[in-house]
């Protein structure tokens, strides 16, 4: 008898924690999805654990951070969501995946409805097969395929190495704009 009711706490629990994990704002009926799907961009967010600050406006979300928007991924280990405005705050291993590209740096910002991320640290970088673009900080486009890179750029594609202060890579052209 008391393995069932220790069983039954225990689904009792896990139940709760999924429920304050998927709710974000307790009391408001809201969560970050239903927030986000209010946009024409429809976001879909997943995390571990998120909690919502209404003095701020923004989700917090942390463990295996996962934003899925506009056929691209942003994965991280914490991030902080404005779900208004779709701005993004994340924070480490921070990574964006589109396709065969991957974007990388410690932190980045992003906003979703400006197409636009800005990546910060000392591990900011673009890859895909053949092509490999690093820096100190980076700013990529998502519908333009723009991406600038600032500080300490090293660029390698197909056995050609390049470095430079700065650099603007056209993905859609697969070259160097300037």
């Amino acid at each position: 008898m008391n393995c069932i009711r220790i069983s039954l706490l225990m689904l009792g629990i896990l139940v709760s924690m999924f429920t304050l994990c998927a709710a974000g704002s307790p009391g408001s009926g809201n969560t970050i999805n239903a927030d986000m799907a209010k946009s024409k961009y429809k976001p879909v967010a997943s995390a571990d654990n998120s909690s919502y600050n209404e003095e701020t406006g923004l989700y917090t979300l942390t463990g295996n951070v996962c934003i899925q928007c506009q056929g691209f991924t942003i994965t991280a280990d914490t991030a902080k969501v404005n779900a208004s405005t779709l701005q993004v705050w994340a924070d480490g291993h921070s990574l964006i995946t589109e396709g065969e590209l991957r974007f990388t740096g410690d932190a980045l910002y992003a906003e979703l409805t400006e197409n636009t991320a800005w990546f910060f640290g000392t591990r900011c970088g673009c890859e895909r097969p053949g092509l490999a673009i690093h820096s100190d900080n980076m700013q990529y486009n998502w519908q333009t395929h723009i991406v600038i890179f600032d500080g300490h750029v090293l660029y390698m594609q197909k056995g050609k190495n390049y470095t430079s202060s700065h650099l603007e890579y056209d993905l859609n052209k697969n070259d160097i704009v300037r």
